[in-house]
């Protein structure tokens, strides 16, 4: 995203979150008429006020927002499987290696977890939607959904099969592959 676009998405953001709740989508659909996209940009910041953290995002800094985020869940149990690290971080939720710590077998497995203040109840559908799919699915390019549920706090979550290596997108940028490299690559993936 460049920076005048960014900078038209903070003015729009400041502007309506000093209008009350049920006005803010009426004054954007006419600040945006033109641009739907920009205003669906807004819209979704608008959505994650919750709280003060968007403050760091409008600012400019979403990292500092996602690290603000990060509670350190080393020894934690979800179900059977106790946490060992983060291994990865999404849009919706957060990634952990973990083990099966019940005594039945031993297991490593990848758990995602939705972040607690995304936990809204149109995104907790998408996601238990998502992992409706994912347990349909077998491909050998894909990992196996094993398991999963609700954290106490009451973030749906899904256990994986952990598979270890890099991420594609980390891949793909420490090889510097091409275009046409990166899509030979995804054909071979999809299978």
């Amino acid at each position: 995203m460049d920076a005048e676009r960014w900078q038209r998405i903070q003015e729009l953001f400041e502007a309506a979150v000093e209008l009350p709740g049920d006005e803010r989508a009426a004054w954007l659909a006419g600040a945006c008429s033109a641009e739907p996209e920009l205003q669906a940009e807004v819209l979704s910041l608008l959505a994650a006020d919750t709280d003060d953290r968007v403050a760091g995002i409008v600012s400019g800094s979403a990292q500092a927002v996602m690290r603000s985020e990060t509670t350190d869940m080393a020894g934690r149990m979800i179900g059977p499987y106790r946490i060992q690290r983060e291994i990865g971080r999404g849009g919706m939720g957060t990634v952990y290696l973990a083990a099966r710590d019940d005594g039945q077998f031993e297991q490593q497995v990848a758990i995602k977890v939705v972040r607690e203040r995304l936990a809204r109840p149109d995104l907790v559908e998408r996601f238990r939607v998502e992992r409706q799919i994912l347990a349909r699915l077998e491909h050998p390019n894909i990992a196996r959904l094993l398991d999963g549920g609700e954290t106490d706090e009451g973030s749906p979550y899904v256990v994986m099969e952990h598979i270890e290596g890099l991420s594609l997108d980390r891949y793909c940028e420490e090889r510097k592959l091409s275009l046409a490299d990166r899509l030979d690559l995804f054909l071979g993936v999809r299978g």
